[in-house]
């Protein structure tokens, strides 16, 4: 992912467009107040930041939307953010299009097609970030980290107040939390971590999961299965104390005979056997339990039988009602009364009441229907009393049973016997039987350690490819690459220190020089020359091993006032871009610099794209005047004058 271009869009709608080339080194000089700080912000703002950094004043008074045009290996998206109102730190509203070719658009976007984190998550997987989570150890409290695009755009900027810092190397480093983010994302970066390691974590899991559930039943096999012919003889003899099997005779000696022996008894029940002598109480309980269930059919049907005499008793009031209602037309003839007039007060009636024939037709169609109702009422009493009659003869019946049982129960503890046997018999029956579950089970068994063999192979090896120490010996290796070309590029920039060893220690996010008799940090080594130095090389390297291993960080890098421990603000005035007038050392030093950003830009094309924004301004050297995109003097700037 590269940049096209930076697109600006004023309250009306009107666009500034700075293009920046990709694949090259790309230069924005100018002086003091002209944006070039803003444009980091800005490019930050639009790739997803929660906040909106751009400084406030003019370009947050004439800016309504920020966009970005992208470049990737297949296609292209045009993106924008609107610039938050007043009040306000940003908005979660994005504008976005993409396509093979896109150009951006030549007025402000009519309004926002997705949100902050649809449009991350979109970068996320065109970048090529796999699905990934840095788990951290268990003795630590922090969450579990996914690595995306706003971690990988750490290493995409450097700002002025961080190229020159001795105390932290990368973009926002000082601020909490980010530190520690930076430690957990960048060996995924780097590619010590597989693309597909959380695939394989997963995997390992289930693996584990599955493999301690075959462990916990063959465990509970071989506890079931006990001494093999011992357990038969044990179980043998206990089905003998409670009658099972006959008490003389000898005990078999071989495995198959004893489960001959058992196996009848995996369906037993206590009524496959005989009654006990005197068994009158079993008789009785049977008989019980057919009266009960009498019983409670004879209420069932009582009950409905007197819910529906509750309805004709209801409907029965009802018709009464009406008749007496209907009655009323007596007082009139039928002959005489004219159904237009009111009978009270012999006003004409607008809607003419019903004649009195018809009214006394209803009348007796009602008297009928409830001379029909009385005469099916006794009828319904006496199928009702029958019922009651029947329901109390069955229940001094079941009363009659239930006296004998405890009559029976009382006298005889014979019943408590056969009960008592009947329990232990079951629970003999039951291990008998899930002893035979389990010694069927011997084919199963062996599937299950073969299965056990699988799973455990299959398991170590993700362990070996999951390997912490494995993993911590493949991060000492890029780093240590790392730390080669770092010690090739402080050379070349004739660094303090820099005659050896040169490493990133990601442990606290610095960068050591190994000197002989002492690792000197960079918070201890002098000279914002060194500073500045360091981040470049570091940064530089990282982009180069990202490029060359193909890892999934955008493609950009910002350098932001690269020469200002050379050119310091205050002298721009003076020297109005030049580098010129610099002292001898200081132009070397610079060009040195500048060198190294041009051929490393150059090894890596396509792949690197570094944009600087800077006072300075080589006139003389061709290959930075064909670098310099734009320049912010004599009125150019960011914002165009016209928009003030």
């Amino acid at each position: 992912m590269q940049i096209l271009e930076i697109v600006l869009y004023n309250h009306q709608g009107v666009p500034r467009v700075l293009s920046l080339r990709p694949g090259r080194t790309n230069i924005i000089t100018g002086g003091s107040a002209t944006g070039k700080s803003a444009l980091s912000e800005i490019v930050d703002y639009c790739l997803g930041r929660s906040t909106c950094m751009v400084p406030d004043g003019k370009i947050r008074d004439t800016v309504a939307w920020f966009g970005l045009r992208l470049q990737f290996a297949q296609d292209q998206m045009f993106l924008a953010r609107e610039n938050p109102p007043q009040g306000r730190k940003a908005t979660n509203q994005v504008y976005l299009e993409q396509g093979d070719v896109v150009a951006s658009r030549s007025v402000a976007p009519p309004a926002a097609n997705t949100t902050i984190e649809a449009m991350v998550d979109l970068l996320t997987r065109k970048l090529g970030i796999a699905p990934n989570l840095n788990v951290p150890p268990p003795n630590q409290t922090r969450q579990p980290l996914a690595a995306n695009l706003r971690h990988a755009l750490t290493y995409c900027y450097q700002q002025q107040n961080e190229i020159a810092a001795k105390d932290y190397l990368f973009h926002r480093q000082f601020e909490p939390f980010l530190p520690q983010a930076i430690k957990d994302t960048l060996p995924y970066f780097l590619g010590v971590i597989q693309e597909d390691r959380l695939a394989l974590e997963q995997e390992l899991t289930r693996f584990r999961s599955e493999l301690r559930t075959i462990q916990r039943a063959l465990r509970e096999a071989d506890a079931i299965q006990g001494l093999g012919l011992s357990k038969a003889i044990d179980l043998l003899a206990e089905a003998r104390e409670v009658n099972l099997i006959p008490t003389e005779g000898l005990l078999p000696d071989a495995m198959e005979a004893a489960l001959l022996l058992l196996q009848p008894f995996s369906q037993w029940s206590p009524s496959d056997q005989p009654a006990p002598e005197g068994s009158q109480l079993a008789q009785l309980q049977s008989a019980e339990r057919v009266l009960r269930t009498q019983i409670t059919d004879l209420s069932d049907a009582l009950r409905a039988a007197h819910q529906f005499a509750q309805e004709v008793t209801g409907y029965t009031n009802e018709v009464h009602q009406q008749e007496q209602r209907l009655e009323a037309i007596g007082l009139f003839e039928a002959n005489e009364y004219d159904n237009s007039v009111c009978p009270i007060c012999t006003q004409r009636l607008e809607t003419p009441v019903p004649k009195a024939t018809a009214l006394q037709g209803a009348l007796t169609q009602l008297r009928t229907n409830l001379a029909i109702t009385t005469r099916e009422q006794p009828h319904l009493r006496a199928y009702t009393e029958q019922l009651e009659s029947e329901r109390e003869r069955v229940r001094q019946q079941h009363r009659e049973v239930t006296t004998a049982m405890r009559s029976i129960l009382r006298e005889e503890t014979a019943a408590a016997n056969v009960r008592d046997l009947d329990m232990r018999r079951m629970r003999v029956t039951g291990r008998i039987s899930l002893w035979l579950e389990s010694a069927n089970f011997s084919d199963t068994t062996s599937s299950l350690r073969e299965r056990l063999r699988s799973i455990t192979a299959q398991v170590e090896g993700l362990e070996r490819q999951l390997d912490v120490a494995e993993k911590e010996e493949r991060l000492a290796s890029i780093l240590n690459r790392i730390g080669v070309q770092m010690t090739r590029w402080a050379q070349d920039l004739e660094l303090e220190h820099s005659g050896n060893p040169v490493r990133l220690d990601l442990k606290n996010l610095t960068i050591v020089v190994d000197r002989a008799d002492q690792p000197i940090p960079l918070s201890r080594m002098g000279s914002g020359e060194n500073w500045v130095g360091y981040h470049l090389i570091v940064h530089l390297a990282l982009h180069q091993h990202f490029r060359r291993q193909a890892r999934p960080v955008p493609g950009f890098l910002f350098l932001d006032q690269p020469s200002q421990v050379y050119y310091p603000r205050d002298r721009d005035l003076e020297l109005g871009g030049s580098l010129d007038q610099l002292r001898d050392e200081d132009q070397q030093a610079v060009r040195r610099m500048f060198n190294l950003i041009f051929e490393v830009v150059e090894s890596l094309t396509p792949g690197l794209q570094v944009i600087i924004t800077d006072h300075a301004d080589f006139v003389a050297d061709a290959r930075f005047q064909s670098a310099i995109v734009e320049r912010w003097r004599n009125g150019q700037a960011l914002i165009p004058e016209d928009w003030a």
